[in-house]
């Protein structure tokens, strides 16, 4: 073999390294993107649901402490003589219709004996020994909630949340305590999107489980109550025991998947969601094996044409055949679908593929000679890659990626990789990276948006209040912070079902955000609760034809998709920057106490916190009303 064919092969292969180098690198980073990009959006999908459905069960328990306190309120209010079991069955069984996730209301004695046993006899039943008996009697001031527990009389799981009962010398004289069984659990969870292979459980704060609900799989009776949980979980949760995400394989179903939890308000329990890989990842799987065929197929062009060349430069007299055979080979490998190429030399076109001019939408000629400022979106931009020729000249190569011009003047997101080249020039390989941007556009929208009605969910309400409340001190303007809560929603739900329930909450959200000025804010929280920040407001006139308009808007009926007409109204508590609170949260809580003093009082109206009594005192209004400073509070009247 002489020297000159030897040296010809080692730069042959050499060369064709590189341009394989180039196509794998460039392969692998997208499939490292996609891959990157399906996880955050798993991740982030799964923490919305977990968030979506720790506010439904926070909103189920809140219900039946309420429950627990009008029981308290009613016998505290009741002579001792008029305290016997008929009585307090009375009571309970009036409180137990309210919250029909409850499956039972008792009421004991200081020794946990039941007061109010069934009419039809039974067994006495003590709850002394109970964890929850215990834990209302240490700290009579906090909601106690049991670990999970079988019944004694019925069979099944639940949870029990228990009140201290205290006389007026506040000493311990039992509990009130009331059980929501898994069922009920589980009917929240149903209703969560988790795909065919997907699973949410409830767990305790000592990750004892307490339902679990996965559409492929059941979970064994025998799991209920026990810790069992995979060591990804275990070490999420001791870095971050309030929320986080991880993938792992489930201990109970060995399904892997990408999961996520939250904490449930403020109660010691976790919702977990995971959404499996099986189903996450199937679109980037099918992309991933479409490179690995493109870039064999490479592979192979590659190696032909090599081999050709070699052939070639032995054969002397088919040397000419051979040549153009390769420049035809490697034209074919250079003009790909996927990546595009161009050469320049003092930043102006000198050769390029097609697949470049398709990228751009120009057509054959058009890029000849051209400067490369044509591709760039501005100045500042082109100036930013044009630094980057010292890296070339120091490093042989450069990468970004950044938004560039289409010849329609729209944006495209591009993977941008320089190499140096002789003489000058360089070679600069893109890749349209737009859709994988929007695919990490719409995970961060969804980690911020309330998935049913497109509002703005708890986490971006806080973040776009705190940034009202500071342009408010800045330009010594009011603001309302409003609470709603739509009347005779729960009726809606059980009567037409859970599909129409959340067509009221779509309509709701478009009446809400159709009644209010562009520059206000309108978020959902959970159930039928809503949050609309009122801002930039001169006066009490502005306030009030807001809140006008809100309440007009719910007069006219809502269309059910089957066609049925239903009617839901609205109530409404109001809390302003700066009379009210100066932060997010003390506005927030306000106008939600507000809300609740205001549906005592009666629906369909707004009312306004008042600072003189907390949280109780507040004074409703209908929405015609006038309103008033009265002090450092508010009254409507």
């Amino acid at each position: 073999m002489s020297t000159s064919l030897a040296r010809f092969r080692r730069y042959l292969i050499l060369g064709n390294l590189v341009i394989l180098g180039i196509v794998t690198l460039a392969a692998v980073l997208t499939v490292s993107a996609g891959y990157r990009t399906h996880e955050e959006r798993g991740r982030a999908n799964a923490a919305g649901l977990a968030d979506t459905l720790g506010q439904s069960v926070a909103a189920t328990i809140r219900l039946v402490d309420n429950a627990l306190l009008s029981t308290l309120n009613q016998i505290e209010q009741q002579p001792p003589s008029a305290l016997h079991a008929a009585h307090l069955r009375r009571i309970t069984t009036a409180q137990r219709a309210l919250v029909p996730a409850m499956n039972a209301l008792r009421v004991t004695d200081a020794d946990g004996w039941v007061l109010n046993p069934d009419a039809d006899g039974g067994p006495r039943i003590s709850g002394a020994d109970r964890d929850y008996f215990r834990a209302a009697r240490a700290d009579p001031t906090q909601l106690a909630i049991s670990e999970p527990l079988q019944g004694r009389l019925k069979t099944g799981w639940g949870l029990i949340f228990a009140r201290a009962r205290l006389d007026e010398s506040g000493r311990f004289i039992g509990i009130v305590y009331g059980g929501i069984n898994t069922d009920a659990f589980m009917a929240h969870f149903r209703h969560a999107d988790v795909g065919a292979h997907g699973a949410v459980a409830l767990r305790s704060r000592s990750l004892r489980l307490i339902a679990r609900y996965s559409p492929q799989s059941l979970v064994p009776e025998a799991a209920l109550g026990t810790t069992r949980v995979s060591a990804a979980l275990t070490t999420a949760l001791a870095a971050d025991p309030m929320q986080g995400s991880f993938i792992a394989h489930a201990v109970l179903d060995d399904v892997e998947r990408v999961a996520a939890y939250t904490s449930v308000a403020d109660y010691p329990l976790l919702i977990l969601v995971g959404l499996a890989t099986d189903d996450f990842f199937a679109p980037w799987r099918r992309q991933v094996a479409e490179l690995a065929a493109l870039l064999a197929l490479l592979m192979l062009v590659v190696l032909g044409a090599s081999l050709t060349i070699y052939r070639a430069q032995a054969r002397q007299v088919e040397a000419r055949a051979r040549i153009a055979l390769l420049a035809a080979e490697r034209g074919a490998m250079l003009d790909n679908e996927l990546v595009g190429m161009v050469k320049l030399r003092d930043r102006c076109e000198v050769w390029h593929n097609a697949a470049l001019a398709r990228l751009f939408g120009y057509g054959p000629g058009e890029l000849s000679g051209r400067t490369s400022r044509l591709l760039y979106l501005d100045d500042e931009s082109y100036a930013q890659v044009g630094l980057a020729y010292q890296q070339l000249q120091e490093m042989s190569s450069y990468r970004t990626q950044l938004r560039m011009r289409h010849k329609d003047g729209s944006a495209v997101w591009i993977d941008l990789n320089g190499t140096a080249l002789p003489n000058g020039e360089s070679l600069w390989l893109m890749i349209d990276i737009t859709p994988i941007k929007r695919s990490e556009e719409k995970a961060r929208h969804l980690a911020f948006h309330d998935m049913l009605t497109g509002l703005p969910n708890r986490q971006l309400l806080q973040e776009r209040l705190s940034f009202l409340l500071r342009d408010a001190e800045r330009n010594d303007r009011w603001l309302a912070v409003c609470y709603l809560d739509l009347d005779g929603f729960k009726a809606v739900n059980d009567i037409h079902g859970h599909d129409a329930g959340d067509a009221v909450l779509r309509t709701a959200a478009t009446r809400l955000s159709d009644s209010v000025r562009g520059n206000d804010v309108v978020a959902r929280m959970g159930g039928d609760e809503f949050v609309l920040v009122l801002n930039q407001l001169g006066g009490l006139s502005d306030e009030q034809h807001a809140l006008n308009r809100v309440l007009d808007s719910f007069a006219a009926p809502i269309t059910l998709p089957d066609g049925t007409e239903v009617r839901v109204g609205v109530s409404i508590g109001v809390a302003i920057y700066p009379q009210h609170g100066r932060d997010a949260a003390t506005l927030i809580s306000r106008a939600d106490h507000a809300l609740l003093a205001g549906k005592r009082a009666g629906k369909g109206r707004w009312v306004a916190w008042q600072a003189a009594v907390e949280p109780d005192a507040v004074a409703a209004a209908q929405g015609d009303a006038a309103v008033s400073a009265t002090g450092s509070g508010w009254s409507a009247r």
